[in-house]
């Protein structure tokens, strides 16, 4: 493990450049080997574990997707929260820039409400890149949006057989599986997210609702 820099080095070098993100994500590249930050994660200090965090939102790498998933259930808050964007991030790259643009594309027109478009676009993202299991993904909220039920239950699937971490799309398999009023089947889907990522606090509270449901049936 690299070491000149210190741990506490990391949090301010973040600190101190964090207003231009491409200097800093040069900087982090010539200090810290992806290595490191990962390692960093599991620090006992919490200042640290946040700093690797975020730095590994900006140069993460697949590499680093272990350490980031075991840190969702770090004591810290900061760290969890910094571990689960880093994921995100991470995920939203397949390494063409190309099919990566495309996806910000669909993700914007979801934010438009231009869902069938938002559909066109991740499926052209699926036909250029189909092991890029963010595709599927997004692809899958925009048919939950237009209520395609099972074309947005299969590409959650999809997406977990090419992401088995992606608690995201268990997330969003619960929430179709509800739609259609199949309880058992969204508690098992929810639940498998909350194993991934227990801070799902939406998850958690909708398991809740379900079973409170359940028993009252």
């Amino acid at each position: 493990m690299q070491m000149n820099n210190g741990f506490s080095e990391l949090a301010k070098l973040i600190f101190k450049n964090s207003a231009d993100k491409e200097n800093l994500k040069q900087l982090l590249s010539d200090n810290y080997s992806e290595a490191d930050l990962a390692a960093y994660l599991y620090s006992k200090e919490p200042l640290v574990g946040r700093a690797a965090g975020f730095a590994l939102r900006l140069v993460g790498s697949s590499d680093a997707i272990p350490a980031l998933v075991d840190a969702l259930k770090n004591n810290d808050r900061g760290t969890r929260f910094n571990a689960e964007y880093a994921l995100w991030e991470i995920w939203s790259h397949s390494g063409d820039d190309a099919v990566d643009a495309m996806l910000e594309d669909g993700k914007n027109l979801l934010k438009n409400e231009s869902y069938q478009q938002a559909v066109e676009c991740f499926t052209t993202v699926i036909e250029t890149d189909p092991n890029f299991a963010e595709g599927y993904n997004q692809r899958a909220i925009a048919y939950f949006m237009l209520e395609e039920w099972s074309e947005a239950i299969r590409d959650c699937r999809r997406t977990i057989s090419l992401n088995p971490n992606h608690f995201g799309a268990f997330a969003g398999m619960g929430h179709v599986y509800v739609r259609l009023g199949k309880v058992n089947e969204a508690l098992d889907a929810y639940k498998q997210a909350l194993v991934i990522n227990p801070n799902l606090i939406s998850i958690a509270e909708a398991v809740l609702r379900l079973r409170s449901r359940t028993q009252s049936e």
